[in-house]
């Protein structure tokens, strides 16, 4: 069984949530407990409302990450990373980590084209959509995005970092459905929660729209990955 090194603390509660998920996962995949090693990144609390609210200063990120990677690598035989925002640092990850670090958004690229869907709304912060690294890995596979309005991408990372500061209010709850539905009105065939924080308020039995967990999407990888036999390579 292969040991997986989880970057944590981007927030702590999804951190958790994608730990017991992992748990329970290869429980019922191999019968047994996976072998993890996390590593909880102690984020400044006025980094992450820049980063979230505003789109601001995330290569303060990166040194971040690359400590934890090299606490982490040398005692995992892969790395994943369940933040989606982070991961316009992806290559950045690999190039510096010696062991190979699973991707979300290609992993939701796979997801997405599996289930044949041509058109699909994403939910995300304002950085993930400026960067468009979910349109660029999904145009590559044929698929359109649907995003919201500006107003709302605002308020969207508004609501987000509301949620890591452990607010999930019917409220805010009600804010993301209406904004859900909006990109079904737009065609959306489904909706990506392309920030791991988001399945802590809206879920599927909020939508009309099948959900698409990114956490989760990105725990069953990893617990493939996890089983997988030594003779095969994890994805780069």
């Amino acid at each position: 069984m292969k040991i997986v090194g989880v970057l944590g603390g981007f927030g702590p509660e999804t951190t958790a949530e994608f730990y017991v998920s992992i748990v329970e996962k290869n429980r019922s995949f191999s019968g047994s407990h996976p072998n993890i090693l996390i590593h909880n990144s102690p984020v400044p609390f006025g980094l992450e409302e820049d980063a979230v609210k505003n789109g601001r200063n995330l290569n303060k990120f990166l040194p971040i990450l690359f400590d934890s990677v090299k606490i982490i690598q040398n005692k995992v035989d892969f790395i994943v990373l369940p933040c989606n925002t982070l991961h316009i640092f992806i290559e950045d990850l690999r190039k510096i980590s010696k062991k190979p670090v699973l991707s979300i958004i290609e992993e939701i690229a796979v997801e997405v084209k599996q289930r044949s869907l041509k058109k699909v709304g994403l939910l995300a912060t304002l950085k993930t959509f400026k960067e468009r690294i979910y349109d660029t890995k999904l145009h590559e596979n044929g698929i359109e995005v649907v995003k919201p309005s500006d107003s709302d991408m605002i308020r969207l990372s508004q609501i987000i970092h509301l949620i890591l500061q452990g607010v999930k209010s019917d409220n805010l709850k009600t804010e993301l459905i209406a904004i859900t539905n909006g990109l079904k009105q737009n065609g959306a065939e489904a909706v990506i929660l392309g920030c791991t924080d988001l399945q802590l308020l809206l879920k599927q039995s909020d939508s009309s729209l099948p959900l698409i967990d990114t956490m989760d999407v990105l725990a069953n990888s990893t617990v493939k990955l996890i089983n997988e036999t030594e003779g095969k390579n994890a994805r780069r």
